[in-house]
């Protein structure tokens, strides 16, 4: 329960640092078994990249990644959120692999 309340906080925290930037690029990411897509924006709204399909494996969180990297480059943006909503247990090896390059995902 403890660690959830932390959570909790952790997610009102980065928000607010989201919304009061403009310097975040945003990944929201539509999970399922097979085949995930991506949608990035600015923090202020602005969509950068409407639609990126890519595979639920190694290969395809890399091509994930590039892809970001280039968006933030482009855009001339500092920082990158990732955030999914749970679906089944498909989201849990983009989840682990995000973790362990370390990047900041709710």
């Amino acid at each position: 329960m403890e660690r959830e309340v932390k959570r909790l906080e952790e997610f009102r925290q980065l928000r607010k640092e989201i919304r009061s930037s403009q310097e975040h690029l945003v990944i929201g990411i539509d999970i399922s078994k097979d085949t995930h897509n991506a949608l990035m924006r600015t923090s202020g709204g602005k969509v950068v990249f409407r639609r990126l399909s890519f595979n639920n494996t190694r290969e395809g969180f890399e091509t994930l990644l590039l892809q970001v990297e280039a968006m933030r480059v482009q855009h001339g943006l500092k920082e990158v959120v990732f955030g999914m909503e749970p679906t089944a247990n498909y989201h849990k090896p983009l989840g682990e692999f995000l973790t362990i390059k370390d990047t900041r995902s709710c």
